[in-house]
Order: C-alpha cells, then sequence, then structure tokens
C-alpha cells in the first residue's frame, strides 16, 4: 500500500511538472514584438561595427513569419517552418486555431514533420498571351564598346557587286573578318541581306587568275569571305537562324560576276561538284575553292532547311564525289568532308539529327557502286566506297569511323519504312 502510495505520488508530480513546462512554453510566445527597442538589459548580436545590423540573441516572434538567424535562440511554443532546401527557418507565435491544408492526414504527434514542397501557381512564371517564344540562348548583347569601323565595312563590301580589287575593300574584308567571330557583330552581319548576299558573291567569284594566288592567303577576297561567313554563324544560333531567314532572298539573285550566269543559289551548289580533270593543272585551284566552301557549309547545314535543300540539290551526291577524288591535294577536303557527314547526319553527341540521311535499309550490291555510273552516288553505295577508300592507310584513317558509324546509323527495313511513310505524309 505505502509502495503504490509513494507511485502516485511520483506520477502526479510528473505531470504537474509537464503542464507547467508547456504554460511556460506559451508564455513566452506572448512576447512583445521585435519592432520594440530592445531593452539595455537586452543581449545583441553584432557582427559588424554598425548597431543598426544588430539583432536579439533571443528570437522575438511576432504573428507573422520571420526569418530566424543561424545564431538566434529560439524560445519554446512557437511555430517554425525550415525548407529543408535552403536550410533557412522562419518562425513565428503559435497559433492552436490555425490549420494548415498541406498537414491534412499527416501524423502530428512528433516535434518534426516532413512535408514535400508542390511548386505553387503563384511561384510560376506567368507568360502574357502573344509572347514571342523562349529562346534558351537569349538575347546578344552589344559590346560596351562598339567598334567604329564595322558600319563601314560593312557598307564597303555592299556598295560595288563587281568586286574589283582595292584597298578599301580589303580593308573592310579584314576588319569584318576580325569582328565576326564576335556573336553580336556575327548577328549583325548575317541580320544584313545585302552583306550577306555581297559575301557569298565574293564566295563563289573564284578568282584563279595568277595576281589572286600571288597574295598571301589571308588576305584573298574569297578567303576572307569564306572566314566571315563561317565565323558569324559557327556556335552562334540566333546568327545562323538569321541567316535561314532570308536565305531564300539572298540565294535567288544573281551575283554581277562575269565568271557566274545563273542565281547565287546555283552557283554555291554546282561549284561544289568536282569539275577538274586529275593531276590537270586546275585541279590545285578547285580544291582551294572546295575548301573555302565546305567551311561555309560546315554552319548552314546545321540549319534543318538549308540541309533539306542542300540534299534536294545532290548536296550528299557531291560530297561523295569529293570523298572519291584520289590526288593528294583533296586530303584534307575529303577528311573535312566526312567529319560534316559525321556531325550533321550520325553523330548525336555533336547534334546530329538521326534519320535524316541515310533512310534507306538496303545497301547497294557492290557491282553497281562499282561501274560508276549514276547509281554509284546512290545511298546506298556509300558503304562500298567508304570501304574501297579505308583500303589506303591515310584514307583509313577518317574513313574506317566513318563508315562504322553508317553502318551504325542505317536504318532496319522496318525503320526505314516508317521513315518513307513520314515523307509521303509530308507531302
Amino acid at each position: 500500500m505505502g509502495t503504490s502510495y509513494i507511485s502516485n505520488l511520483k506520477k502526479i508530480a510528473i505531470s504537474i511538472i509537464f503542464f507547467s513546462f508547456i504554460l511556460s512554453s506559451f508564455a513566452s510566445a506572448s512576447s512583445p514584438a521585435p519592432s520594440e527597442s530592445p531593452s539595455a538589459e537586452t543581449e545583441l548580436v553584432c557582427h559588424t561595427d554598425n548597431p543598426a545590423d544588430c539583432y536579439p540573441k533571443v528570437f522575438s516572434a511576432t504573428e507573422e513569419f520571420q526569418i530566424v538567424r543561424d545564431d538566434q535562440d529560439l524560445p519554446p511554443g512557437l511555430h517554425v517552418q525550415l525548407d529543408i532546401q535552403t536550410g533557412q527557418k522562419q518562425a513565428k507565435l503559435y497559433n492552436p486555431k490555425e490549420e494548415n491544408p498541406a498537414l491534412e492526414g499527416l501524423p502530428v504527434d512528433r516535434s518534426v514533420v516532413i512535408v514535400d514542397g508542390e511548386a505553387s501557381q503563384d511561384d510560376q512564371p506567368r507568360i502574357p498571351s502573344g509572347a514571342p517564344a523562349y529562346e534558351p540562348v537569349g538575347v546578344v548583347k552589344a559590346p560596351k564598346e562598339k567598334s567604329e569601323g564595322f558600319i563601314q565595312a560593312l557598307e564597303t563590301v555592299k556598295k560595288d557587286l563587281n568586286f574589283k580589287q582595292s584597298d578599301e575593300l580589303d580593308k573592310a574584308l579584314q576588319d569584318l573578318e576580325d569582328l565576326s567571330h564576335d556573336m553580336y557583330y556575327g548577328l549583325q552581319i548575317a541580320e544584313d541581306t545585302e552583306a550577306l548576299q555581297a559575301l557569298f558573291c565574293l564566295l563563289t567569284k573564284r578568282d584563279a587568275s595568277a595576281e589572286a594566288e600571288e597574295r598571301p592567303l589571308t588576305e584573298r577576297p574569297d578567303f576572307l569571305a569564306s572566314s566571315i561567313l563561317a565565323s558569324s554563324i559557327r556556335n552562334n544560333k540566333p546568327a545562323l537562324k538569321a541567316v535561314e531567314n532570308s536565305w531564300d532572298t539572298v540565294v535567288s539573285k544573281p551575283c554581277k560576276n562575269p565568271q557566274t550566269a545563273g542565281s547565287l543559289k546555283s552557283e554555291l551548289y554546282s561549284k561544289l561538284e568536282p569539275a577538274t580533270g586529275p593531276g590537270s593543272s586546275e585541279e590545285s585551284a578547285e580544291a582551294y575553292f572546295t575548301r573555302l566552301d565546305l567551311a561555309v557549309w560546315d554552319g548552314l547545314l546545321k540549319s534543318p532547311k538549308i540541309k533539306e535543300e542542300f540534299m534536294a540539290n545532290d548536296g550528299v551526291k557531291n560530297f561523295l564525289r569529293i570523298l572519291l577524288r584520289k590526288e593528294e591535294v583533296w586530303d584534307g577536303r575529303k577528311a573535312k568532308v566526312a567529319r560534316i557527314v559525321s556531325d550533321i547526319f550520325l553523330d548525336t553527341e555533336v547534334g546530329a539529327e538521326l534519320g535524316v540521311w541515310p533512310t534507306e535499309s538496303v545497301v547497294t550490291e557492290a557491282s553497281v557502286c562499282a561501274q560508276g555510273g549514276a547509281g554509284s552516288l546512290d545511298e546506298g553505295c556509300w558503304e562500298y566506297h567508304l570501304e574501297t577508300i579505308g583500303q589506303s592507310p591515310t584514307d583509313a584513317e577518317w574513313s574506317q569511323p566513318l563508315l562504322d558509324m553508317l553502318r551504325q546509323r542505317r536504318p532496319h527495313e522496318s525503320q526505314a519504312t516508317i521513315q518513307q511513310q513520314h515523307k509521303r505524309d509530308e507531302l
């Protein structure tokens, strides 16, 4: 009986202590708001010499959530929120009548309740109707100090499409070549339709005169035009998009070069096909001009629109024609073509879009490809030609990786059928 009596007294004592702790907690939660000036006895935390930066050591709560600093002490009985992603704490006076819908159905008999946060609709940016589509590249900002000679150089290139050699034109091209590597100036060049046409006309002029060949390579107008065009759109998506938008206008007009008769479009595609005989005196010059063309096509073919047009105008066949040239003067051009084909059509790691080329599942018989007729340049003959080219140790360095990737990307029969059906649907 005595033991039971003492045990009951202990239970009563523990209960009294527990309820006293709760009452003291709620009493501390009703302390004055921090807006009141702290008394002289209030312990402050100061990290600087400025008294305005000081704050109480013990957090003073109000009815609204306030941020709790890391070195502040929290009195008991407060409503505390912790952002588990940022680690930031907020606290306010506890209100037993306040309900939180996010806690509905969750256990509340624990000191900490973790709730998976959901993005609030209010936190999402509201896109107004009619707003332009989001561009991940962003706005190309102008440099703090703009080039004073840029506009003048652009006007010099545009004013005379006959492109007679002059010191003024040479300087303008050199200035544009220096600036075209900058995204801002590359975009300015790409957005100027007349400048684009002038540069493409310079590229296709193909001055093979003795006077032109005697000039240093980096001072030749066709070389500079190629470099300006290639640099303007290389790794510059806004500039490439600008060229794509004005492409039809740019290439539809003829150049005033005496060597050209058709439109700029016909010049660009026809001159990609090697036309000189093997070992001829003109072959070296043609290989040089092809080098300039390939530098520009390398960037242009990243445009889906231009790529489609390129394929429709036998561009891929002309690539194969370049690969089939056996003279040493073409070695660098063949390696360049192999890389372009890989980057544009086969290698997804560098942004290639699969399914554009190749589309045929059946490889053409070797006997057909070996005949050298029109059919030998078809898509199904690429494996045969690359195998033949790879017999040369020098060419095998680029032909074998291209052949391996082509075989990997060659669609199966079912895939080819689906792709052909998609093409028919588009038509």
